[in-house]
């Protein structure tokens, strides 16, 4: 009998484990998966609860989708708001942390996904193509086999509705730069040489180089200038922020080095530090600017006692953004214009047309 009591009890714990793993085991592939990806335990029991909280079927799934995170930040937000505690610490603490998770899980699909060649392009796809000198011209690609067929490139003039065309022997061996949108995947751009001009099935195209050196982004590129503006800086201490306060104290006394709407380059006295939340006020050409965000990193001098300070601007008034961007657009080089206008407008093509758009070839 004593024999048996050794075997019962190991089979009773292996009936409990059993049950265990039966009962959570979808937890465990969730931790499983989440290790597997880098994330640390402490960012994986967040995400698990993000997912109950927001009852998708497959957790696992959350690791790998951005539209999925996308969609539970939206409703962890809408939730916030109607409990009235968006602005609280322990939300927005909540809220930068996924958007970290969400960066992460961006870049990871960023290396298994894509388009890896231009020769995957198919025809119908919108391209916006600049020729340094001349500008943005528009084009779509016709074919794809030894060389990329693209149609005879146009050029938009704002209150003008004729098109300008350069003829197709005045962009032969033209070095040129692409740009276009793949929707529901991110902005590709890429460096190539033009090969000739011609004729492809009785309209004109330009045969290109193809390339397969194409850089990925899932994310619009926001326009930066370099600046000196002063400004006030305050700290944000209170959990609940009123964004149309004007402060009428004098703040920290800063200097702007570069701008954009999403952000900024700080310069201020003293040893600064990581994750504050702190609120920039400045007259930017007469109008008054208020952004709200996070120092993100900071450099810091010793031997000046300064540091610089870089800022993501999480909130800032629409007529506010507009007028930074109208601030910038002014600034920028022509260049650098030239390349924020080809990516907005491969963007806009491309939402404008979505029948047009076709189906993708890899991904």
């Amino acid at each position: 009998m004593n024999i048996f009591v050794p075997i019962i009890v190991t089979l009773s714990v292996v009936a409990v484990l059993a049950r265990i793993c039966v009962l959570f085991s979808d937890k465990i592939k969730f931790f499983a998966k989440g290790y597997d990806y880098g994330f640390l335990h402490v960012e994986i029991s967040t995400m698990w609860k993000l997912a109950k909280k927001c009852k998708i079927k497959d957790p696992q799934s959350l690791f790998v989708s951005i539209p999925l995170m996308n969609r539970c930040i939206s409703m962890l937000i809408a939730k916030s708001r109607r409990d009235g505690t968006e602005n609280t610490f322990k939300v927005q603490k909540l809220l930068e942390n996924l958007y970290k998770f969400r960066t992460r899980i961006a870049l990871a699909s960023d290396k298994k996904h894509g388009l890896e060649s231009t020769k995957y392009l198919v025809p119908g796809q919108r391209l916006s193509i600049i020729l340094k000198g001349k500008g943005v011209f528009n084009s779509k690609v016709v074919n794809s086999a030894r060389e990329l067929v693209v149609t005879l490139p146009s050029q938009r003039i704002k209150g003008s509705g004729v098109p300008v065309i350069i003829p197709g022997k005045d962009w032969e061996l033209a070095d040129i730069s692409v740009y276009l949108w793949r929707k529901e995947d991110a902005s590709y751009s890429f460096t190539t040489t033009v090969l000739g001009s011609g004729f492809f099935r009785s309209e004109s195209v330009l045969f290109l180089k193809q390339s397969s050196d194409l850089v990925r982004s899932q994310k619009r590129q926001s326009i930066r200038c370099k600046c000196e503006i002063y400004a006030q800086l305050f700290i944000i201490k209170s959990e609940v922020t009123d964004y149309s306060a004007v402060d009428t104290q004098d703040g920290f006394k800063c200097l702007l080095e570069d701008i954009s709407e999403d952000g900024a380059l700080i310069r201020t006295g003293g040893k600064g530090h990581k994750n504050v939340r702190i609120k920039l006020q400045f007259q930017l050409e007469g109008i008054l600017i208020m952004m709200y965000g996070v120092v993100r990193d900071v450099e810091y001098n010793a031997a000046l006692n300064q540091s610089r300070l870089h800022f993501e601007c999480t909130h800032i008034d629409p007529s506010m953004r507009n007028s930074i961007l109208t601030y910038v657009y002014n600034i920028i080089p022509q260049e650098q214009k030239d390349v924020h206008d080809a990516l907005e407008l491969a963007t806009e093509e491309e939402e404008d047309n979505p029948s047009e758009k076709p189906d993708s070839a890899q991904s």
